[in-house]
């Protein structure tokens, strides 16, 4: 029963402390923020504001799930049921689950970008359910969909932490100081995409795969 107990509060602090931190965020943190980017680092690196990177997250998504699909498909044809297996098959079913979750999101939320709200900071803030091209900023396309991809590693391959958690923050980071999203929406991105990868894998972990990590 006591067990029971810790797991709720465990569960219930899990929720509320980075959603109360992304309400902060969204209030307190955002718009600060991305002004002293634009005010203070596009001043030293303009260059980084300047080109249109390309979006090649569909395309990526289509790429990586097939890879996924066809790993998982390899090792189960040699009797092969490991963390490489339970990997190959989270990533395969996750991806296109969480490109799907982030188009709805962006629809349903329809916040602003960072650069259309410097070009014109009367139209900040959440237009719902109207996600245009220049107000699907919430979440994080990117972050939403490389989460469950970063959390595969962070929890089946331990040896690998350090490495992860720095490109994961890179991430991150990149895409709040090239101007493309508020804090927030990153923020959510993340905590979207774990919450995805965590349903994912507790359905998956009903199957017969061990997923013991390798140290």
């Amino acid at each position: 029963m006591k067990c029971l107990e810790h797991n709720n509060r465990a569960v219930i602090l899990a929720t509320v402390t980075p959603l109360t931190f992304l309400i902060l965020s969204i209030f307190f943190f955002d718009i600060p923020l991305a002004t002293w980017i634009d005010s203070y680092w596009m001043v030293r690196f303009p260059v980084i504001g300047k080109p249109d990177i390309p979006d090649i997250l569909l395309i990526t998504v289509v790429i990586l799930t097939i890879l996924s699909w066809t790993g998982y498909l390899y090792l189960s044809r040699l009797n092969i049921y490991d963390q490489r297996t339970f990997a190959c098959r989270v990533m395969g079913t996750i991806l296109p689950i969480s490109y799907g979750v982030k188009i709805i999101l962006k629809w349903v939320f329809g916040r602003t970008d960072v650069r259309t709200w410097l070009a014109d900071p009367s139209l900040h803030g959440f237009h719902w359910f109207a996600g245009t091209e220049d107000a699907q900023s919430f979440p994080s396309g990117h972050m939403l969909v490389f989460a469950p991809l970063f959390m595969v590693m962070w929890q089946l391959y331990p040896k690998h932490r350090v490495y992860c958690g720095i490109i994961w923050f890179s991430l991150g980071a990149a895409l709040i100081l090239t101007e493309y999203h508020f804090l927030s929406d990153v923020l959510a991105g993340a905590y979207v995409g774990i919450c995805l990868y965590q349903y994912v894998r507790t359905l998956l972990d009903k199957k017969i795969y061990k997923t013991t990590p390798r140290n």
